[in-house]
């Protein structure tokens, strides 16, 4: 059950339904449980703690990404109502879209040119996809520190 959890962190690295880097960790806390202390508690804690800063993260980082590009408050703020809402309408392609025409439309609010608001929305699309590989790289380190726990237990 845990590896199933593992294989689905990293699925949900493309699907945002899926909290990738938690539901890797839910493979962690199952092998925790059913081995004699092969991993820690103070492991188990430290892989939550960063399970959760990538999760936030993965809201944060478009913002932040927007704002570095030169995005108004207005870019920001529609950035992130465009991640909130396409992921509800469109789903994973959903939050792309959705961070794109948000920074555009708070630009186009803000009425800044052409260039403010295509920093905005580049800046939205590179945090968006800087998600996606951080969560990535995490899920598959946490898919080799388990392979190689389940591999030292059951082999």
């Amino acid at each position: 059950m845990g590896l199933i959890l593992m294989f689905l962190g990293l699925i949900g690295c493309f699907i945002p339904i899926i909290p990738s880097p938690i539901t890797s960790w839910f493979g962690f806390l199952i092998l925790y449980f059913s081995s004699n202390n092969l991993i820690s508690f103070k492991f188990l804690i430290f892989t939550l703690l960063i399970s959760i800063l990538f999760f936030l993260g993965d809201f944060i980082l478009p913002l932040i990404t927007a704002k570095k590009f030169g995005s108004s408050k207005k870019g920001i703020i529609g950035t992130g109502v465009g991640l909130f809402l396409g992921f509800f309408i469109l789903g994973p392609l959903g939050i792309i879209l959705g961070a794109c025409l948000g920074a555009f439309i708070g630009e186009l609010m803000n009425n800044k040119g052409n260039e403010k608001i295509l920093g905005s929305v580049v800046g939205a699309i590179l945090g968006v996809l800087s998600g996606i590989i951080l969560k990535l790289v995490v899920s598959l380190v946490f898919l080799f520190i388990y392979l190689e726990k389940f591999i030292r237990i059951y082999f």
